[in-house]
């Protein structure tokens, strides 16, 4: 089965050399919006891992810090088409 080419409606293809420029551009603010919540993270290719340190008796203000941070983050990525898996 051979495919020809498809049109590509947004981004850049899959394997471009403009594709992690395209990227970080894209994606370049998130760092900001996940510091405003107090939450520290590590940000890879196209994965983001969030934390936050605190006591054991404030283990409910660490799930609200992440809890709020990872829904303004979906609503980030949403508002630019991309997928977050919470």
């Amino acid at each position: 089965m051979h495919y020809g080419p498809l049109p590509v409606n947004c981004s850049v293809p899959q394997g471009s050399v403009l594709g992690p420029i395209k990227f970080i551009a894209y994606t370049e603010d998130v760092s900001e919006l996940i510091a405003q919540h107090g939450v520290s993270y590590h940000l890879f290719a196209d994965d983001k891992q969030l934390y936050t340190a605190v006591s054991s008796d404030e283990i409910h203000v660490a799930r609200q810090r992440l809890t709020s941070c990872i829904s303004v983050l979906r609503d980030w990525c949403a508002s630019r088409r991309l997928q977050l898996n919470a």
